[in-house]
């Protein structure tokens, strides 16, 4: 019980988090989140180490936890850990994808308007790595996931970069079709390094 208590915590903090809802900075008080989830404070202990290992919170002796602020430099290891991971997911999924979820990756694909293809582009990624079928890769991805959506919805803001990963997206799709490993490996690792390059020529270098 307390493990599955610790997990829906984790979870729900790391939403919460990601969305905003958290701010960086803001102090995350056992007692306080016990009374919130309904839970013992065992389960929140177990749920903030896991979301320090996560790079979200930062664990003070003797303070408590807090919510972890991030710059340009955080943002960037973590796109070019998902450069070097999210590549040989979309590798494994061309190959063991469904008919379904191929549909459903097309349908990501469709014009939307911006919040809109924020929400499909993170449902998109989510498929290709469900679809890649590897739980160690999986965990491996929340890791380098980890990414609030401030920084996140920055690029799909931008009409070129928006476009270019609607494009990237659509290979993926293509590849999935012909179940061509390499090509969707070779465009996933362009998509994303295309957001490194994105980021480190519109992020001020002192931010």
């Amino acid at each position: 019980m307390a493990a599955t208590s610790a997990v829906r915590v984790r979870e729900q903090l790391q939403h919460a988090i990601l969305e905003g809802a958290l701010k960086p900075g803001e102090r995350l008080r056992a007692e306080a989140l016990a009374q919130r989830f309904g839970t013992s404070r065992t389960p929140i202990r177990e749920a903030l180490l896991a979301l320090e290992a996560q790079g979200l919170v930062e664990v003070e002796p003797n303070r408590g936890a807090v919510v972890r602020a991030f710059d340009r430099a955080d943002v960037l290891d973590l796109y070019e850990v998902r450069a070097l991971l999210e590549p040989a997911a979309a590798a494994r999924a061309a190959t063991r994808i469904s008919a379904a979820d191929v549909e459903r990756l097309e349908a990501l694909c469709a014009d939307a308007p911006v919040e809109q293809q924020i929400v499909d582009n993170e449902a998109f990624h989510r498929i290709i790595l469900e679809a890649a079928g590897s739980p160690r890769l999986e965990v491996a991805m929340r890791a380098a996931s980890g990414i609030p959506r401030a920084f996140r919805s920055v690029f799909w803001h931008d009409d070129r970069q928006r476009t270019e990963s609607m494009l990237c997206h659509r290979r993926i799709v293509s590849a999935c079709k012909a179940g061509d490993a390499q090509l969707a490996e070779a465009v996933m690792r362009m998509h994303i390094l295309g957001a490194v390059a994105f980021l480190e020529e519109t992020w001020p270098t002192n931010h």
